[in-house]
């Protein structure tokens, strides 16, 4: 039974829990593949989502281990645009749950289907919030994986993405077979997640193009089917985008490429969006004529949300704390005026009014882009020590030590990460076919690409010193190296082993070299 104040909001149904963990459960706001969402209150009074596993997806071997590291992984995401993850845990029957902030407004899904497509400036907006939400979500090393119009709330204070990054633990236990929650909705997915290769954050930025030819055309750009009539349009037929206002089109285009390697990153699309060139660096970008659509500040006082969309989210919580009885809904909320009625005109190219909007977009698409900068430069120095969700490690030589870290190789943005997510395995007198003269120690490495570049990686591996000060460079294991093309793809992941042939009673203490190349030099402490 909805409640009679807040259209989206359902009352409990009989056997709904009063409580999860310290969180008051008030009504329901949606149930999807994975489990069902629920507002609710935490213990200050603030309200919260709390999304609480399906018994028959959280019996899974693994799957809670895997739920929660993928929440933490979430956690460390940055509020642009996002649902902030603020709590996880396991309910009293064992279910697993995660809390995040609670976004009173109206789901993009909702909002299409009962009031059709939006005007070229509220879609703008989308377009630019949902960028800055995935550039957000991709410099803290996650992907989505679920991008659709239901995970994009249209609230008070702009567009919000909610839901990302837990989809992921259900992927090592399931395939593409199941019913579409490992890969979400039918038809939010990207051609590789379909051929069941690596998911990247290209995947979600093929979806934000599918997005927003959605939200411009009121109708999906692979029309509508079950699940394999989708894939198979997706694989052997480019997306509809339909008729979108500049630069939507040209950037929608480019986003839903077949080829991940061909699409712009979300910090690209971040840069277009406030009248910046993606093909030349940011600094440089100074367009005298920006899209006509750049004419109004989406993200503060002149984002205008749909009249229907809830204004407080204090107001929620009043009207089901009442708990009114059941009464008729209340009519719907007619379908806003036409722009020219209660807006001011889009600015026209050349105007003083679109020459200061311009300048508002791009400062706030150069803070957002500064904010992503100092986000990794956190990342980074504070080392996340649990490496990402891995345990900590006993390393072989005691005292300070960078595994478990992420290493920056270069450029905070640009350049790749590199992560020794455990201590050395040393004393080892044979590795894979390679036969020590002395010990072997084996040492994993993993490099992330997390920006929007291919790099070309260093053909001289990193040397090993050990506590003598003796130099060891690695001995050849195995006939399949990790990487053959000496390049990483945007977004891109390689795991290697380095295996050294120490003397007897000599213990590793760093990594030294160069992992770009033409990169600085790092040091990494074992």
């Amino acid at each position: 039974m909805k409640d009679v104040n807040q259209p989206g909001v359902e009352g409990l149904r009989p056997g709904d829990p009063e409580r999860i963990g310290d969180y008051r459960l008030l009504g329901r706001l949606g149930e999807g593949g994975m489990g069902t969402v629920y507002l609710a209150t935490a213990p200050t009074g603030r309200p919260v989502a709390v999304k609480v596993i399906k018994p028959e997806v959280a019996v899974e071997d693994g799957f809670a281990a895997r739920f929660h590291a993928e929440v933490r992984n979430a956690r460390r995401v940055a509020s642009f645009c996002t649902a902030q993850v603020l709590d996880n845990g396991n309910a009293a029957d064992g279910r697993p749950y995660m809390v995040t902030e609670y976004i009173a407004g109206t789901p993009l899904s909702r909002q299409i289907s009962t009031y059709g497509a939006l005007e070229p400036a509220p879609l703008h907006g989308v377009a630019l919030g949902v960028a800055a939400a995935l550039a957000a979500i991709h410099v803290a090393g996650v992907v989505h994986r679920d991008l659709k119009p239901a995970n994009v709330v249209l609230s008070m204070s702009g567009p919000r993405v909610i839901d990302f990054g837990i989809a992921r633990a259900l992927d090592s236990t399931h395939g593409f077979t199941r019913s579409g929650e490992v890969l979400g909705s039918p038809g939010w997915w990207a051609p590789e997640q379909v051929r069941g290769l690596e998911v990247t954050p290209a995947a979600d930025v093929f979806a934000w193009g599918c997005l927003v030819a959605y939200a411009g055309n009121g109708r999906h750009p692979y029309g509508r089917g079950d699940m394999i009539t989708m894939a198979t349009r997706l694989l052997n037929s480019p997306p509809d985008l339909g008729t979108l206002p500049a630069p939507l089109d040209e950037l929608a285009r480019r986003a839903t490429a077949m080829d991940p390697r061909e699409r712009p990153t979300a910090q690209d699309l971040l840069i277009a969006l406030v009248g910046g060139d993606i093909s030349t660096p940011p600094a440089t970008t100074t367009p005298e004529d920006p899209p006509t659509l750049i004419s109004g500040d989406m993200l503060s006082e002149s984002w205008r949300p749909p009249a229907n969309v809830e204004p407080d989210s204090t107001q929620v919580l009043s009207s089901l704390r009442a708990r009114t009885s059941p009464a008729p809904l209340s009519p719907a909320v007619p379908n806003p005026p036409p722009a020219d009625a209660s807006q001011p005109s889009p600015s026209k190219p050349g105007t003083a009014s679109a020459r200061q909007a311009r300048r508002r977009w791009l400062l706030a698409g150069l803070a957002v882009t500064a904010a992503l900068a100092v986000t990794v430069a956190v990342l980074v120095r504070a080392g996340e020590g649990t490496g990402g969700g891995t345990p900590p490690v006993t390393t072989t030589t005691g005292g300070a030590t960078d595994v478990g870290r992420r290493i920056a190789t270069g450029s905070l943005i640009e350049d790749p990460q590199l992560i020794i997510p455990r201590g050395p395995r040393c004393g080892l007198p044979s590795y894979e076919g390679t036969t020590a003269r002395g010990r072997l120690c084996v040492i994993g490495m993993t490099l992330l690409n997390t920006g929007g570049k291919e790099v070309p990686l260093s053909r001289t591996p990193l040397t090993l010193v050990d506590d003598l000060g003796a130099l060891h460079t690695p001995e050849p294991v195995g006939a399949n190296p990790a990487n053959t093309t000496g390049k990483l793809a945007p977004g891109g992941r390689m795991d290697d082993v380095l295996v050294y042939d120490l003397s007897p009673g000599r213990r590793p203490v760093r990594l030294t070299g160069q992992v770009v190349e033409g990169g600085r030099r790092i040091e990494v402490r074992l």
